[in-house]
């Protein structure tokens, strides 16, 4: 794996870690006045874990299968 494919893939999964803690922990942010929901950081950690993982797999050669892949090949 490339030096900042490595970086990046711990710097996602740190920050889905993170996410998570705030998610379990219901911790509170407040952004000039606004308050951020607790559900947002369920949503953030996993964005952040799948990028992770799919950036992980990529460096190896482990593409995902085309979505759509069969259904373009019967049409």
């Amino acid at each position: 794996m490339k030096p900042f494919t490595t970086i990046t893939v711990a710097f996602l999964g740190l920050i889905a870690v993170l996410q998570l803690v705030r998610f379990i922990f219901a911790w509170p942010i407040t952004i000039e006045g606004t308050v951020i929901p607790v559900w947002a950081s369920a949503i953030a950690a996993f964005v952040a874990a799948l990028l992770a993982t799919m950036l992980w797999k990529e460096s190896f050669g482990w593409h995902l299968p085309p979505a759509f892949g069969r259904i373009a090949r019967k049409m």
